[in-house]
């Protein structure tokens, strides 16, 4: 019998890209533990999207939410902010569009979870071809004998690794495609800054803001294996992205632990 974590809330961010979102549905299908919800944290897509979305509504055992917002730009941290504002859960699990899970992510996220930490975890990273050949087939099914994995010994499950390898503190590798934290800690530091558009340093910042509460990093080494599909580099806007940047960094410099433009206004 599938077990469910009916506290926990899965997100899900995408943009315009159904066949890697319908290999995530699939592998959240395959999942030991499923979230009470999931959520797509949706930038836009068109009906293409919303459309399997209800496809798959009808298969899902737990309510599958389509969170939207009008296309814009790059507005990964609204998204975001706007789905979680929906989320019923007192926990909080967040993945890219683009991460395939293995079938104990979400039961590792739920078991390794600790008051006064976010968990941080890895992933295996699929090539170009061998993701063009996945999804073809719509197999989300990996191992650490998946021909084009690079990293494949993260697929291992190893509970007892995390223990020994503490791995990165602060905001060193921090990965924002398999992520957690109490809700109760994220509406603290009032979510995601939405000041920040474009590609790059949404995480980074939130992640500040969280040591700037006292709410410390947990990685999972050797828990929730999950792989990364390939896909071109997100288009990089110089101008933006040195913004980004000079706001994590004020961030940083004030110690500041609330976003300008966050949560509250949802």
């Amino acid at each position: 019998m599938m077990q469910q974590a009916n506290d926990t809330s899965l997100i899900i961010t995408t943009y315009n890209h159904p066949v890697f979102l319908e290999m995530v549905f699939k592998s959240i299908l395959g999942q030991q533990t499923m979230p009470g919800e999931v959520i797509v944290a949706d930038d836009g897509s068109t009906a293409e999207t919303r459309e399997l979305i209800e496809r798959y509504q009808a298969l899902f055992p737990v309510p599958l939410i389509h969170s939207w917002i009008p296309d814009e730009g790059f507005r990964l941290s609204m998204s975001r902010n706007v789905a979680i504002s929906k989320a019923k859960g007192d926990y909080i699990i967040v993945i890219d569009g683009d991460i395939v899970l293995g079938p104990s992510f979400v039961r590792d996220h739920v078991l390794a979870r600790e008051q006064g930490c976010f968990i941080n975890g890895s992933r295996a990273r699929l090539s170009e071809e061998a993701t063009r050949k996945h999804c073809a087939t719509l197999d989300s099914r990996f191992t650490v004998f998946t021909p084009g994995l690079r990293r494949p010994m993260t697929l291992l499950r190893i509970p007892w690794l995390h223990r020994i390898v503490k791995g990165a503190t602060g905001i060193d590798k921090i990965r924002g495609c398999n992520m957690s934290f109490w809700k109760s800690d994220f509406v603290a530091v009032n979510g995601y800054e939405e000041r920040i558009t474009g590609w790059g340093c949404e995480d980074t910042e939130l992640v500040d803001r969280l040591y700037h509460i006292g709410v410390k990093r947990k990685n999972i080494k050797g828990l929730a294996p999950c792989v990364h599909l390939y896909h071109y580099p997100s288009a990089e806007n110089d101008a933006t992205h040195k913004t980004n940047i000079i706001i994590r960094e004020e961030t940083e410099r004030l110690r500041k632990t609330r976003a300008d433009k966050g949560l509250d206004q949802y």
